[in-house]
């Protein structure tokens, strides 16, 4: 009897798993989903008409909470904000991440930690949570670095 029990709690098991493996892989109606946020950075490359950007921003996000609606505390915190770029002339796309923060966000954290000092290259301090800012400035920093090296960064450990 301990047997068939054991077989039946398999077959059920296994119909279970097969249930829950069918209903994970329909396919999704592409009419349902939102295609990416790209958005033009605000400078050309020198050879092409004013008109046609260079760099495309196709998305954003920060590690520890929505963009849109912005962080618990606008006025303290420290997150992580990544930026999908692309190059619509060469095809290149990658993601660049900085380091956003208030002062009073940056201390905390370093309290947090226990840090008694902190460096960063790709750090934004602003007074306040403010995205259009924050994209803004961050856009303004890229032009700046893409004027000087226009191909996208590359990682220097895969040749």
């Amino acid at each position: 009897m301990d047997d068939s029990l054991g077989t039946v709690v398999l077959i059920a098991g296994g119909i279970g798993l097969l249930a829950l493996l069918r209903r994970l892989s329909r396919p999704v109606d592409a009419a349902s989903l939102e295609p990416p946020k790209i958005t033009a950075l605000p400078f050309p490359a020198a050879n092409e008409p004013e008109n046609q950007s260079r760099l495309r921003l196709r998305n954003h996000y920060f590690r520890g909470f929505d963009s849109e609606t912005g962080p618990p505390d606008p006025e303290c915190f420290y997150d992580e904000l990544f930026l999908e770029l692309e190059n619509p002339g060469s095809g290149d796309s990658w993601t660049s991440s900085y380091f956003v923060g208030t002062p009073s966000g940056i201390a905390q954290v370093m309290r947090e930690e226990g840090w008694d000092e902190m460096f960063g290259t790709d750090l934004l301090i602003v007074r306040r949570f403010d995205r259009e800012l924050i994209l803004r400035s961050l856009l303004a920093r890229i032009q700046e670095q893409y004027e000087i090296a226009p191909e996208p960064p590359r990682d220097p450990h895969l040749g």
